[in-house]
Parts: structure tokens; C-alpha cells; sequence
């Protein structure tokens, strides 16, 4: 059985349901096509933001290149700039890992 190591970033609001919806619909498609899935959660998000200053740490897309996927939920809060979120985490991780 092939094991799937995924990168979890719920992000924020509405992202962390939809990754919790996406991840269940994972669950139920692994024993069908003989996968499993080894799931490790970042709390990368807007409160990360608050409390560290940061979205997420300087060895973060380091630490996310040891995964087969990164499942990234949307991320976003009224009191952080834009800027701050996609400049911050988003961006990045799209650029490092070229997911446009």
C-alpha cells in the first residue's frame, strides 16, 4: 500500500472547513485505490500571525519540501493586510513548489 505524506495548512475561516471536508473525502477514497495518507498539520494562519509576527517560520518551505503535497486552505483576516497573507505564506509556497 502506497503511503502519501500531505502537508496540512487549514489556514483560515472557511479554509479550515473546506480542508477538513477535503480531507474526509481523502479517508474514504484511500482504502478504494490502496492508499494511505500520513498527515501532518501546520498551524500556519492568521493567528500563527498574531501570536509569532509571521505567518509561518523561515524554515517552513524547507520543512514543507519532505511532503508529496501541501492540502493549503484559504487564508485571510480582517485586521491583517493582504499583503501581510499572500506575501507572507501563499505566495510562497506557490512559487517554491510552482502551484499557479
Amino acid at each position: 500500500m502506497a503511503t502519501h505524506k500531505i502537508a496540512i495548512v487549514k489556514g483560515d475561516g472557511i479554509g479550515v472547513d473546506v480542508v477538513d471536508e477535503g480531507m474526509k473525502v481523502l479517508d474514504a477514497l484511500a482504502p478504494k485505490y490502496g492508499i494511505t495518507w500520513d498527515y501532518t498539520e501546520f498551524p500556519w494562519s492568521s493567528d500563527y500571525y498574531f501570536q509569532h509576527g509571521e505567518m509561518m517560520p523561515a524554515t517552513a518551505l524547507g520543512t514543507l519540501e519532505n511532503f508529496n503535497a501541501v492540502f493549503l486552505g484559504a487564508v485571510g483576516h480582517p485586521d491583517i493586510q493582504d499583503n501581510i497573507t499572500l506575501d507572507g505564506l501563499l505566495l510562497p509556497i506557490r512559487r517554491r513548489f510552482d502551484q499557479y
